[in-house]
This record gives structure tokens, sequence and C-alpha cells, in this order.
């Protein structure tokens, strides 16, 4: 019998890169981006719907370290749509604890039964 709590915390991420926010309240500020893979809405003005498919599984930590290394203090964790895989939850949370300032891009049409929104703090 396999211990459920022994299994990995993990995200499938198409993609995790360093540049300046083009949006919002924080544009211009130094940015690591975390793109999840995966969207079930498939939006007829989505611009990343390359990032529905492709895509490698990561664990939490393994994430947390690659945001760390980029040295800037934002994260934005965006998709696809994130909050279609209940991991992101997690992600946020340690985000947030590791003391970045972390936002979400989210199109708002997932149930968030763990109210990721609220998670989600400026520092």
């Amino acid at each position: 019998m396999i211990d459920v709590n022994l299994k990995r915390e993990r995200l499938r991420i198409n993609e995790i890169f360093h540049s300046l926010q083009g949006e919002a309240d924080a544009v211009g500020f130094p940015t690591v981006f975390v793109r999840l893979t995966g969207c079930p809405l498939r939006c007829q003005y989505c611009d990343t719907e390359y990032a529905f498919h492709a895509g490698d599984w990561h664990d939490i930590d393994d994430i947390v370290d690659q945001v760390r290394r980029f040295g800037a203090r934002h994260v934005c964790v965006t998709g696809g749509e994130p909050l279609a895989q209940p991991n992101c939850l997690k992600l946020l949370s340690r985000l947030c604890d590791e003391g970045f300032s972390v936002s979400l891009e989210t199109s708002g049409a997932m149930e968030d039964p763990g109210h990721a929104l609220a998670l989600v703090r400026v520092r």
C-alpha cells in the first residue's frame, strides 16, 4: 500500500523565466514568471496556446529554488490557467512564505476552493 502522505507535491511547468512585468501595478518590476501547463477553457483570444500541453513535472521545492536563483523579489504565477492545477495553491503559499511579492494571472473562471486570491499578498 502506498502512503499518500509521501506523494510529492508537484506541478506541471511550461516555463520559468525572468523578465520585466508589463502589466498591472507592478509594471516595470523585475519579475520571475512561473508559467503552469494546462487550461481547460480554450478562449478564442488566448495568447499562450503553447502552454496547453507542453511542460515537465517539478516538485514545489524545485520550483521555489529556481525562482530564488533569479534574485527578483516579484513572482507572477501564470498559465494557461494556473488554478487548473490543484497544487497551485501550495505553490502560491510557499512563495509568499518565502517573502516574495506574488501575483496570480487567472481568468477567474475556475472554482477556487482554497481561496488562492486570498493567499497572494504583497510584502
